[in-house]
């Protein structure tokens, strides 16, 4: 198995809550994992389907086939429960609330088509677009 290819992230807050994002082009939501880890770690997997590729003969190649895997210590306690994601066009947006003590939680990951990575989930409001 090939080791995993580190995804490149935007991570940001505001008053209430952390907000990842993270570029996942060519990838299925059921082929991602997002983890919170109750020692304050957020893990983020993709598998990424490319068969044939060690076949082909590559004059260039910048762009893997394969698993994608990041571990972000997040900054603060977040309640993963309460958690939004959303994933349209190639991007995975991950909304956490802040809170006292981490909650832990795998979340699930499901297509929502929205171009600029609007929340769908537990908590917030549909509509936003503050996220991308």
């Amino acid at each position: 198995m090939t080791d995993p290819t580190a995804v490149p992230i935007n991570l940001f807050e505001n008053d209430s809550e952390l907000v990842l994002i993270t570029p996942m082009p060519g990838v299925a939501a059921e082929d991602i994992s997002v983890d919170v880890m109750d020692d304050g770690h957020l893990i983020v997997r993709a598998r990424m389907h490319g068969e044939g590729q060690e076949r082909r003969q590559y004059l260039v190649r910048e762009w893997s086939y394969g698993p994608f895997e990041r571990t972000v210590q997040l900054p603060v306690p977040v309640d993963a429960s309460r958690a939004n994601l959303s994933f349209g066009n190639g991007v995975l947006a991950v909304a956490l609330p802040k809170a006292d003590v981490t909650s832990p939680a795998a979340l699930a990951v499901h297509p929502t088509g929205h171009a600029r990575g609007l929340t769908e989930g537990h908590s917030g409001d549909p509509r936003r677009t503050d996220l991308a």
